[in-house]
Parts: C-alpha cells; structure tokens; sequence
C-alpha cells in the first residue's frame, strides 16, 4: 500500500469512511471502513453491549457460511481501544444501497424474504456451534430490563405524534415486563438472525440479489424477529395490510420441512413486530444513530404495524 484517498466520512453509531487504496503494484482498491463512532454517546451504546464485537465475529466467522449477499471482508480486529472493519465499497461493485426511508415493493420484499428464508433454514438449530452468538441476546435481556423503560419514555416524547396515543400505555406496560414479553416473543426454534433488518441496512446487487450490512446486532434468535422487523419497518402501511399474509406464507414456503403452521407463524409475527417498535424508539430516544426524520418515518411504519396488528395485546 502506498496511499489511502478518503471518499466520505459520515459519523452515527459508527464511524463510516469510504476510501480508495492505492496499492504498490499500481492497482486501486475501494473499500468502506468502520471504526468507532467520534460521538461518545454512540461509542457506549455499541461498547457496552459489545456490538461492534459481535460485527468482527460475523465476518470473521460466519460470512462466508451464509446464503445471502453481504459486502466482501478485507479484515476485521476488535482490541481495547476499539476495533476496525474493512470491507468492499459497495458503491463500486455496482450494488444499489437502500436509504432508511426507503420503501420496498412487494417483489423486493418477497425476494429479501426468500433470502432470509434461506439464512434462516441453514442455521435452524446450529447456532450452538457459536456460543457467542446466544451472549448477545442474553446481554441484552439484562441492558433492556434496566434501560428500555427510561428509553422507551424518551422515545415516544422525542417521535411525539408518529406513535398513535393508543399504543403508548401499551409501550411503557412492556418496557416494565421486558423480559417475560421478549420470552414470549422468542418461543421456539432458535436460528441465525441479522435482527436489523430495516431499508438502511439492505441493498441490491449488481445482478439483483438482495443483501443485507450492519451485522453488528446479529445473534441466536427467532426467525420471526427479521420477518416482523423487515415488513413493519420497509414497506408502506397500505402495501403491507394488503400483502403482509402473502408474504409470509412465501417465506414459510421457502423455508420448507422445518417451518411452523401458518396460525403459529402469524401469531409469533404479530409478537415480533413489537420489537420492532421498541428498536425505533431506543433510535429516537439516543439521537445520534439516524437523523430524527428518519426515526420519525421508521417509529410510524413500526407502531402503525402494532396498531394494526394488535401485537401487544397478542404477547
């Protein structure tokens, strides 16, 4: 190597820098950097969990194990002073990134189902082959007991009008009864989860597979989690009343021998959507993870799936 050329640098959960390298045989390289965020409010919220270990993990680990399109890894190290994740640009592979705000047309959405299907199914059951990815839900039971009602507080005052009034007596209840509601939520087979799955985090490749970046939150997990996250999250609410039961009859299709009745998928769907809503209020209520216009669109696509769903009344 004989210099780096910094494209942009943009600064959230993480710190994001896209870079060309300039390589001693006179050949370039692209490639998207992630280091720890200059903001001390984001670089706790990723230390204290341990996310950005959980991100060296998957791409050092398991990249290469699952079927769906993620950016190619360069190298990754996490060490005391915080860690480094050099992956391909994907702007240069010619892959179409998605913004957060994003809404996703039913075939997009079948498509990244189907994906999610195929992740799913290969990992049915074999995440213990990988203790670490069972810590991170179980260090989170603990973080959200102890912060999710002060953040969910804060979060509902920072959205205002984009979470319904009805919803919000429903919200605090389950930030006091976390645990037991994420319970219910987690019933049954565990599998490899992306668990963030929302527009901004999705992309398209060159030739038109979907993929999915920032595998900073992945762990063992229900497969119902991406499901709900992805619908109440990246369609529009009329598009997604409309094809929300389509869709997930597809994805149980795809994931074949080992998927649940539809009733007992429905019903762990409708749980799961409440994550969803929490995620986005957690976002609103940190302010420095995505602008406030997005977590207001994202905050009213989640809590409106609620709504219609009746998901808290369903844990």
């Amino acid at each position: 190597m004989v210099g780096i050329e910094i494209l942009d640098a943009q600064s959230g959960t993480t710190r994001r820098i896209r870079a060309r390298v300039h390589l001693a045989d006179g050949k370039e390289l692209a490639v998207f950097v992630k280091r720890p965020s200059r903001s001390l409010i984001a670089r706790a919220f990723v230390a204290v969990p341990r996310l950005s270990r959980a991100e060296v993990r998957f791409y050092t680990e398991l990249r290469d194990q699952v079927p769906i399109a993620t950016p190619r890894c360069y190298g990754a190290d996490h060490f005391r002073s915080g860690f480094t994740v050099i992956l391909e640009d994907l702007v240069d592979t010619g892959a179409t990134l998605r913004n957060s705000t994003d809404t996703l047309s039913t075939d997009e959405a079948a498509s990244l189902l189907e994906s999610l299907a195929d992740l799913h199914r290969q990992w049915w059951g074999r995440t213990d082959a990988h203790p670490w990815l069972a810590k991170n839900p179980r260090r989170e039971l603990m973080l959200g007991a102890l912060l999710s009602p002060s953040l969910c507080r804060l979060g509902l005052w920072r959205v205002g009008s984009a979470v319904p009034e009805t919803l919000r007596r429903p919200i605090s209840r389950y930030a006091r009864n976390r645990r037991a509601a994420q319970e219910a939520m987690s019933a049954g087979p565990a599998t490899l989860i992306h668990n963030d799955c929302h527009p901004g985090n999705q992309f398209v490749t060159a030739d038109g597979r979907p993929g999915l970046v920032d595998w900073q939150l992945c762990r063992t997990g229900p497969w119902a989690r991406d499901v709900a996250y992805l619908l109440a999250t990246s369609l529009d609410p009329d598009t997604r009343r409309t094809v929300e039961r389509d869709l997930l009859a597809g994805y149980l299709r795809q994931l074949g021998s080992v998927a649940p009745d539809f009733d007992s998928a429905w019903l762990a769907y409708r749980r799961n959507v409440v994550y969803a809503v929490e995620a986005m209020l957690v976002t609103a209520a940190v302010g420095v993870m995505m602008p406030k216009s997005t977590s207001l669109v994202l905050a009213n696509r989640a809590a409106t799936a609620a709504a219609d769903l009746d998901s808290f009344s369903a844990l």
